[in-house]
């Protein structure tokens, strides 16, 4: 352990990244078809290899990373999950979750959450819409009644004391749900769960821009705002929120924070992405020392240079120690109840 942290502390210094967060896509498949997501356009029906996991896995750990996510297309389909799971567990990675939209039969909703609990990942869920609002968003067909079913399945196992962790819902907050976002959060907060909060907006290649998602009813938006801050278990820091108001300048993780700031994203090939079109490398074939010494990461640090930045849509949690200096955001993460700010003060 002091040696992974040694190693931290030597990549600090010389502003080398250290995949401290990372996300394996299992696989580009999906059970949905959402609005705004282009993944599964991208897939070729293919799962990622469990050898190959397994070395993506050794390099990471070598590597010093903390916490991975299974993503996909939807990662629960992959029909070795506990094989991947047990894999988590011999190499120690305990800080992971499978972001899953439990869109999917019964018997592998009952399946999905025995195994979560068995090896202690977290889930993370996106509840975006109620009643036809979601089908419209989630491009299938009775998405409410067959997520809530298995989101009450979650729920009796904590009841149970099988599942000890608290289950995270992501919303994305369109022109098209807008109208159901106070009835989304109380659902939300009814179930116990933790909440992770965001607005759509059209910002990667894995991204389908969608002009009938786009906010136009801005002060309906903001009118939101103290109703979202006041949300019990709220993990979106509130700082975020003030970021819509200072965005003024550039605001790229890797830019602020190189080594633990950045989010990097394994596709189900081994290749290695940043928010770039383009992998960096590939962690099946290559070594991430190497990765960080080549031509295609000098080119990738050149246009993170040029970029003018972004608000990250999936921000990065990580990516601006100072930002959590915010007193809001320090009420929000040690007393619980953080104070609201008036709702005119902030905007997009």
């Amino acid at each position: 352990m002091a040696a992974i942290e040694l190693g931290h502390l030597k990549k600090f210094v010389l502003r080398i990244p250290s995949l401290y967060f990372c996300s394996i896509r299992l696989t580009s498949m999906c059970t949905q078809s959402c609005m705004q997501c282009g993944i599964p356009a991208q897939s070729d029906g293919s799962f990622i290899d469990l050898e190959h996991f397994e070395t993506i896995l050794k390099k990471l750990k070598r590597h010093g990373n903390k916490r991975i996510n299974l993503t996909g297309g939807e990662p629960a389909i992959h029909p070795h999950l506990e094989e991947i799971f047990r894999l988590l567990a011999k190499y120690e990675f305990t800080n992971t979750a499978l972001l899953t939209n439990l869109y999917y039969f019964e018997a592998l909703q009952d399946r999905v959450i025995d195994l979560a609990c068995k090896y202690d990942i977290g889930i993370n869920t996106s509840y975006d819409g109620l009643a036809d609002v979601a089908d419209k968003l989630r491009g299938a067909t009775d998405v409410q009644n067959i997520v809530e079913e298995g989101v009450r399945k979650i729920n009796e196992a904590r009841r149970r004391e099988d599942y000890s962790h608290r289950p995270t819902a992501t919303v994305v907050i369109s022109q098209i749900n807008l109208h159901q976002i106070p009835e989304i959060i109380q659902r939300i907060k009814e179930l116990g769960w933790n909440l992770n909060i965001d607005v759509y907006r059209y910002s990667s290649e894995n991204h389908r821009e969608q002009d009938e998602m786009k906010i136009t009813s801005r002060d309906e938006l903001l009118n939101l705002l103290p109703l979202i801050q006041q949300t019990q278990h709220l993990k979106t820091p509130l700082w975020y929120f003030d970021g819509w108001q200072k965005h003024k300048h550039k605001q790229c993780p890797y830019m602020i924070s190189p080594t633990f700031g950045s989010k990097f994203f394994v596709h189900e090939t081994g290749d290695l992405y940043t928010c770039l079109p383009e992998p960096i490398g590939n962690l099946i074939n290559d070594d991430i020392k190497d990765i960080f010494a080549s031509e295609k990461w000098k080119d990738a640090k050149a246009q993170f240079a040029q970029c003018p930045g972004c608000w990250n849509t999936c921000y990065t949690i990580s990516s601006r120690a100072v930002s959590y200096l915010h007193w809001g955001t320090i009420r929000q993460y040690l007393l619980k109840r953080p104070k609201l700010k008036s709702a005119a003060a902030v905007y997009l």
